[in-house]
């Protein structure tokens, strides 16, 4: 890996040309590898995982400012924070084969930010297809013969004024076509849901949900949504949730805060006089630089004595009092601690 990194640099002051889907000029960024075949897998053999390595092989900063992968089948994890000249890197691409068959080709494209020239990176695999029954698959059943793969679906971590897609499969398993759409139950307006219009038996498509989160205080911490969906204009009564937790984008580079809380669940107590609970927590910061809380995530109703901003120095520690009307209770901190950019707390 060393000795291939070596090569990238010489290449990139060489200015040779390396593979890119766009037609502005080679790419800042040079992979060892711009392609994978699988060779010939089973289509219940489970997921199938590539990792690959580049280095930025120009002398400026480069920003991968999305993927997109030419399938839903196809998920993509890429470094988000900023790529110093001569840096490396690696994107790990995941395909599950499932519902595919023969010689399959999926791509991943690769758009930086400022316009620079992407890259292209290209998956092969023969899959040998299973049988299996389309409940297998499309778990979910909804009226008129809609069925889903899921009801729930996590994206875990978003940057705050970034944007992130996920897709859930739907078809219709009914001899007669069906209208779709959907209606959201908040209107923050962070969540954009698109869905089929319509669907010919035995037909299938996608749901595609995107979160994009502004850059501000409100892209920060929980978001929480409820998606009802709508089968020939009637609501169904399962809705899909939806959820994503923003954070601040992070850099690993150089010394980091440390957060660390104490106890890790809150114990809520009755207030002796007046209405509700109250109860207390302890934050250090057992990093080399300084912890910062950019927000603290509380449901409405309660309250904590620790502000947004607030900052702990290495080796600082600061109690936290709550109060709630409600025994039962969830606080979250957004924070700069690469390690745990959001640490949840709950009465149970």
């Amino acid at each position: 890996m060393k000795g291939f990194r070596i090569l990238l640099a010489l290449l990139s002051c060489m200015a040779l040309p390396v593979i890119s889907f766009s037609q502005e000029g080679p790419s800042p960024l040079v992979f060892e590898a711009y392609g994978c075949d699988f060779g010939e897998v089973e289509e219940a053999g489970g997921t199938l995982f590539q990792t690959f390595h580049f280095i930025n092989g120009s002398s400026a900063p480069v920003r991968i400012l999305r993927v997109a992968a030419s399938c839903s089948c196809v998920s993509v994890s890429y470094p988000q924070a900023l790529l110093e000249g001569g840096e490396a890197g690696e994107i790990s691409v995941a395909f599950n084969p499932a519902r595919t068959a023969g010689d399959v080709v999926r791509n991943v494209d690769i758009i930086l930010s400022g316009g620079l020239p992407g890259v292209s990176l290209t998956l092969k695999a023969h899959v040998i297809p299973s049988e299996y029954d389309i409940e297998d698959v499309y778990s979910v059943s909804l009226p008129d013969g809609v069925r889903l793969t899921t009801l729930s679906q996590r994206f875990g971590y978003i940057a705050a004024g970034k944007m992130a897609e996920r897709r859930i499969d739907v078809i219709n398993s009914s001899s007669s076509p069906v209208t779709l759409g959907t209606e959201m139950a908040s209107e923050a307006g962070f969540l954009a849901v698109a869905c089929p219009e319509r669907l010919g038996p035995g037909e299938a498509g996608s749901l595609i949900l995107r979160y994009t989160l502004p850059d501000r205080m409100s892209g920060y911490g929980m978001h929480e949504d409820s998606v009802t969906l709508l089968v020939n204009g009637r609501p169904c009564n399962r809705p899909l949730t939806v959820s994503c937790i923003g954070i601040e984008e992070i850099d690993n580079k150089g010394n980091t805060p440390s957060l660390q809380v104490y106890p890790s669940r809150l114990e809520m107590k009755r207030k002796l006089l007046g209405k509700g609970y109250s109860g207390s927590f302890e934050i250090r910061n057992n990093g080399k630089s300084d912890l910062r809380i950019r927000k603290v995530d509380i449901q409405d109703g309660a309250a904590a004595d620790l502000p947004d901003g607030a900052v702990l120095k290495p080796g600082a520690r600061r109690k936290v009092s709550v109060r709630s009307a409600s025994p039962e209770l969830r606080l979250g901190l957004v924070t700069n601690d690469p390690a745990r950019p959001y640490k949840e707390m709950r009465t149970r």
